[in-house]
């Protein structure tokens, strides 16, 4: 894939807006492991409609941001958005239906984080957690909280993308909200 200059400009741009979301966002949600920082994924997501690479380095950068601004617990979790941004923009890139994506990139988004807190639960004195209530509790909110954090994000990102899909000069891929045509068995 070749990948040109002002993608690179473009990813470095939203790369960094990704590092400083969390750092200055004012509106967060904080249920231990789980946190919620407003518009953390617009960036991700907008990276995800210009090309796969654009969408992993964005979605590494906001793992520095939180990082930074919220401890590696949290940044585990966000690390863990590669996973979904990587799938989200194979999937925009094969033009997958726009629902199918916003879907399916919730689902991998929600288990990725579960895995991770899991994870970190078992192997950093935790374990005695694992396999009780409190887990399901905590996995229960971690997933409930992901996908409504998703949703949101994913609105906010088209509120953006849609327009920006029209200006960009295909830059940014179109924002298909229907079935792709098969033409198999013909």
């Amino acid at each position: 894939m070749k990948i040109k200059t002002k993608d690179i400009a473009v990813t470095a741009l939203l790369t960094a807006i990704a590092i400083l979301i969390p750092l200055v966002v004012p509106v967060k949600v904080l249920i231990p492991p789980f946190s919620a920082t407003l518009a953390s994924h617009v960036p991700l997501i907008i990276a995800m409609f210009i090309n796969p690479f654009a969408a992993i380095f964005t979605a590494l950068g906001s793992a520095l941001g939180f990082f930074f601004a919220l401890g590696p617990v949290v940044a585990a979790r966000a690390a863990m958005h590669v996973f979904f941004v990587a799938a989200g923009a194979y999937m925009i890139k094969k033009r997958c239906n726009f629902f199918l994506t916003v879907f399916a990139t919730m689902i991998i988004h929600a288990l990725s984080e579960m895995l991770i807190v899991y994870l970190l639960f078992a192997f950093f004195g935790q374990s005695k957690i694992i396999g009780s209530n409190t887990m399901m509790y905590v996995q229960s909110v971690i997933a409930a909280g992901t996908s409504v954090h998703h949703l949101v994000d994913y609105f906010i990102a088209m509120m953006i993308c849609v327009p920006l899909s029209r200006q960009s000069g295909g830059m940014i891929a179109p924002v298909s909200l229907t079935f792709k045509k098969t033409t198999a068995g013909k």
